[in-house]
């Protein structure tokens, strides 16, 4: 490839990405949780969350069971699960301190869902 290829290349996934991402600050407000309370960006249980602009289905891959979340609640499956199939990874090749540190993380995102959307944890993750 050569180089104009790659910068455009790169340059395009930019502005997808940059397309697909709403503001943060925004989205958090935008959205309630199942109590009908905003969420608040400094309670999220993770930083560094993308967001996209419309809920979505999320199935349970074990039971099929589907769920729609909005975007919130959508970063925050994303980061827990992610944590959580990270930490099995590290256990399987007996890196246990990473484990834990992931398992952490995916309690974190276990014990928000509990809190803000307890159908959606015991459909999705329990």
């Amino acid at each position: 490839m050569n180089k104009i290829s790659k910068e455009f290349l790169e340059a395009s996934e930019k502005i997808t990405d940059y397309a697909q991402r709403v503001d943060s600050m925004e989205t958090v407000e935008k959205w309630k949780n199942s109590d009908g309370k905003n969420y608040v960006l400094e309670d999220l249980p993770f930083d560094n969350l993308t967001f996209f602009a419309e809920p979505e289905v999320i199935t349970n891959p074990y039971s099929g069971v589907k769920v729609t979340l909005n975007p919130v609640e959508v970063a925050i499956y994303d980061a827990t699960m992610t944590a959580y199939y990270i930490h099995i990874d590290l256990g399987n090749v007996a890196k246990y301190d990473d484990a834990r540190r992931w398992y952490k993380d995916f309690n974190k995102g276990k014990n928000w869902f509990i809190e803000n959307n307890i159908d959606a944890y015991m459909k999705l993750i329990d």
